[in-house]
């Protein structure tokens, strides 16, 4: 009987031996072999430190450096193709299989082979070419009359006017000849200013007439003389259509008469019935000074007294102060009025 119960503890003390040494067994799931800080249940590569959760996921280089299979290592665009395959990895709308948007700047499908500018492939961009559509326009190519078409992507080259003389095709009687334009009435003029002083005369013809039997070295314009000449609204009326100077565009001024206008106006080169002097009238007064009691010549040049137009008059370009109140003009010197 006592050996049983010797051999019945024996056997309990060897069981509960073994229960405690199995209870010492370190759990494989919460090693950490590289000691990287993160154990093997949670770390996706315990022999490399530096692959561990919560680090900075490093792209492209084929590595889950986080541990995280959502962090993407490649695509980082998400739009289903790797960087090996796309040309912006980091453009979603810029991948192999995207449409190509002409003139953006941007290779959209990845295919240098696709044009983003000159689709015609005639060698120049839509920023010079006015037809990127067609190759057969393009700025050197030649430009093709009378086809509806800027074949030269030049709007200076008409396409219409191959006299170039102003006139479309469909209205000249001969677009080949500059000088035979469209049909119309050409006025006498004899100073070939582009003015006419009257209708008298006038010839209704498509090409320009023979020298006018009026004045034989003079010329035909097609501007009408409408309206008096030496008028205030006169803007087409040649008033001395002797004088090639005297017209309705004059903008100068001169010192002597216009030849063959009116006795009443000899001066009016501009034909609006006034005769504007080139010099005013020069004026000269007293103004007190920034000091209090002083005083300086204030002044305008001018004639010292009314000039008439081509005459010769005392000019006045200074003022002297005599006292503090009286002014007199200095430095004077003579000068012919010009007038238009």
């Amino acid at each position: 009987m006592s050996l049983r119960l010797g051999y019945g503890l024996a056997a309990s003390a060897v069981c509960l031996l073994l229960a405690l040494s199995a209870g010492c067994k370190r759990d494989p799931a919460k090693v950490d072999r590289d000691a990287d800080g993160s154990t093997a249940d949670v770390d996706c590569d315990d022999e490399d430190p530096t692959v561990r959760p919560g680090t900075i996921e490093d792209p492209y280089n084929g590595i889950d450096d986080d541990c995280d299979p959502a962090t993407v290592d490649d695509d980082l665009d998400g739009d289903g193709f790797l960087a090996a395959d796309e040309c912006d990895d980091l453009d979603a709308l810029v991948r192999p299989d995207a449409e190509e948007v002409p003139y953006d700047g941007v290779d959209n499908d990845c295919d240098p082979l696709t044009l983003d500018d000159d689709l015609d492939e005639d060698g120049f961009g839509r920023a010079e070419d006015c037809a990127d559509g067609n190759p057969d326009i393009r700025p050197d190519a030649e430009e093709i009359f009378y086809d509806g078409i800027d074949n030269d992507c030049n709007p200076l080259t008409p396409d219409d006017d191959q006299d170039a003389d102003g006139v479309p095709a469909d209205l000249d009687c001969d677009d080949l000849d500059p000088f035979v334009r469209a049909g119309g009435t050409y006025f006498v003029d004899c100073d070939a200013d582009g003015f006419s002083a009257t209708d008298v005369g006038s010839v209704a013809s498509c090409t320009l007439p023979s020298a006018p039997a009026s004045c034989p070295d003079g010329t035909w314009t097609l501007i009408e003389p409408v309206g008096p000449a030496n008028d205030p609204g006169n803007a087409s009326v040649d008033c001395a259509d002797a004088d090639p100077l005297a017209n309705p565009d004059q903008t100068d001024t001169f010192a002597t008469a216009a030849v063959g206008a009116p006795a009443s106006l000899p001066f009016d080169y501009d034909c609006n019935g006034e005769e504007e002097g080139l010099y005013g009238t020069f004026t000269c007064s007293v103004q007190p000074a920034t000091v209090p009691g002083t005083f300086f010549c204030s002044h305008l040049p001018g004639f010292v007294g009314p000039t008439d137009c081509g005459a010769v008059g005392d000019y006045a370009s200074g003022c002297t102060l005599i006292d503090d109140t009286t002014c007199e003009a200095a430095t004077m010197e003579p000068r012919t009025q010009e007038c238009r």
